[in-house]
């Protein structure tokens, strides 16, 4: 009886948990959101619920596109050994390039970088954004190679729209690009046809520290009215 009770509680317990962690997103103004958005890089191990990554890849397929064509696909990682494998691909590619030895005086948006690299292979979920060229508004023929870009317009406005969900549910996210110099493997790894490009790995989790305010150029200094230019 004992244990049948334990377990029960156990349930009570993790559903509450999934409750509080679901329910920052009525609370969170968009410009909050948007304000506090900043490129997270230290995750706390613990499990990203299935419901809050539903909200978000639901209101990533919210996202305008190209034609209503909708091309985006969201391969969803959680599995420890996947995610593992998928995160040393990362790694490598990521050192290949920028090396395992920091440069003196890194930069410090480069030894942020640095640390995901490290760590990817821990990270509590990924999302793998891809786009998928038999959705997309130009005809496609089975064999040919794809062209690689032709819809991201439409799937940044989606990853954007994922971002500001994942804020909005108390979860860090970050683009990343690097896996594309192993893309070759992942797809193997996850099955992914070749009509399908991938172009984001996103790593998800809740942060190490604290949402806080991005550091970004003000409007006034990117903002032109009517000529190029012309600050009024």
């Amino acid at each position: 009886m004992v244990s049948e009770i334990s377990s029960s509680e156990y349930a009570i317990d993790d559903t509450l948990s999934r409750l509080r962690n679901l329910a920052p997103m009525a609370e969170l103004g968009l410009f909050e959101a948007i304000d506090s958005l900043p490129q997270i890089t230290r995750y706390k191990p613990d499990p990203v619920p299935r419901e809050a990554i539903d909200k978000m890849i639901d209101a990533a397929t919210k996202a305008p596109n190209g034609g209503n064509t909708q091309p985006w696909e969201f391969i969803v990682i959680t599995d420890r050994a996947l995610i593992a494998k998928v995160g040393q691909l990362y790694s490598d590619a990521w050192f290949e390039t920028l090396g395992t030895t920091p440069p003196p005086n890194e930069p410090p948006v480069y030894r942020a970088a640095r640390y995901l690299a490290h760590h990817m292979p821990e990270v509590p979920a990924m999302i793998l954004a891809c786009v998928d060229h038999t959705r997309g508004s130009a005809p496609y023929t089975p064999g040919e190679p794809i062209v690689r870009g032709r819809y991201a317009s439409s799937l940044w406005l989606a990853v954007q729209n994922l971002f500001l969900a994942a804020r909005a549910l108390g979860l860090g996210t970050r683009l990343t690009t690097a896996h594309l110099r192993r893309e070759a493997e992942m797809k193997a790894l996850l099955g992914i046809p070749d009509y399908v490009e991938t172009m984001a790995l996103i790593p998800l989790g809740y942060p190490r520290g604290n949402f806080g305010p991005t550091s970004r150029r003000p409007a006034q200094e990117v903002t032109s009215y009517n000529r190029y230019g012309n600050r009024g």
